[in-house]
């Protein structure tokens, strides 16, 4: 047996090794797991170490699961099937981990909702009709007007300029100290949120840039 064929073999082996493992461990190892980026992940746990975690990934919508790795700088806590909650973010200043865990879990509150349930309406249509207008521009020529010489590199840049003009508006800044616990947590859930929302409305106003320079190309051409 040459060695391809015995790595392939051990490799079939140490899939079938996980998946009968996965299967004795059923669905008590079942979690859901919070990520920093706002998105929650069915996850079959198989092992936790002290700096990632090892499963199957549930992929959406369907009963389909992957071997997925996740680091645990990915990861803010798991939640047990009795909804308790296992933290893998620890606070510490020293790696720059400054919140509290209470603090932490608004914060990741407020960015998962943004991501679940806000709606970028507006720095959509905004990019729209800001892709048009750079796109035109882009198609100006002197003395015989718009639509009269090919889109050129500004169309190419637009999304991107969309996405450093139309911005979000900016969380106000205020002093924690003068604050009472409650409005300190209501004030890192708005922080949270508004990162979820800033990320949706810079892919929305990009997206909808392009749309509008596309419609532009199409009626120069």
């Amino acid at each position: 047996m040459n060695i391809y064929k015995l790595s392939h073999s051990f490799f079939i082996y140490f899939l079938l090794s996980i998946i009968f493992v996965q299967g004795q461990n059923g669905q008590d190892s079942i979690v859901v797991l919070q990520l920093f980026s706002g998105d929650t992940v069915i996850y079959n746990l198989s092992q936790s170490k002290t700096d990632h975690i090892t499963g199957f990934k549930k992929k959406k919508n369907n009963d389909i699961w992957t071997f997925k790795i996740y680091p645990n700088n990915d990861v803010v806590f798991y939640t047990l099937k009795n909804q308790e909650k296992v933290w893998i973010y620890q606070p510490n200043p020293s790696q720059g981990n400054f919140l509290e865990i209470s603090q932490m879990e608004k914060y990741t509150t407020g960015k998962k909702e943004a991501k679940y349930y806000y709606k970028p309406i507006r720095h959509f249509v905004s990019g729209i009709v800001f892709g048009s207008a750079l796109g035109l521009i882009d198609t100006y020529e002197e003395g015989t007007g718009f639509l009269n010489k090919p889109n050129g590199f500004l169309s190419l840049a637009t999304p991107l300029i969309s996405t450093i003009i139309i911005r979000t508006k900016k969380h106000k800044l205020v002093r924690l100290s003068s604050m009472t616990e409650n409005e300190v947590l209501q004030s890192h859930y708005k922080k949270g949120y508004i990162s979820g929302k800033k990320i949706k409305n810079s892919v929305a106003s990009a997206f909808g840039s392009l749309i509008g320079i596309i419609a532009i190309f199409i009626l120069n051409n």
